[in-house]
């Protein structure tokens, strides 16, 4: 989940280039800044490839609240000198009970199992 204003999109898809991120939308293959940008700022999910991995962008998916609802919760951790915010595990929970996938099923055991 990612901060919505353009300006945190463009900057988002910024940093995918650079990793040589690209958007497979049937059959177009998005790897430009703009065109990833413009990809996010569609609201729906987004799928980026890059070399480091994927990048699964979460946005306007039944069950998963908004940004501000996730931020107000989040956890607040340093990795490698960059503050960056970790949804709340009750928040994660939610949201993957809500996507009800079978890797959710198996990722919310994980979760309970750590909790003990």
């Amino acid at each position: 989940m990612v901060a919505p204003d353009p300006e945190n999109l463009k900057r988002l898809a910024e940093v995918a280039v650079e990793a040589r991120g690209h958007v497979q939308t049937g059959e177009s293959f998005l790897s430009t800044s703009f065109s990833i940008a413009a990809e996010l700022a569609s609201g729906k999910r987004v799928a980026i490839e890059t070399e480091l991995g994927l990048l699964d962008v979460v946005q306007g998916l039944d069950g998963v609240p908004s940004y501000d609802e996730l931020r107000s919760s989040a956890v607040e951790t340093e990795i490698l000198d960059v503050v960056v915010f970790i949804c709340s595990f009750d928040d994660l929970r939610r949201m993957k009970r809500a996507a009800g996938r079978p890797r959710d099923s198996v990722d919310l055991e994980d979760l309970d199992a750590a909790d003990q």
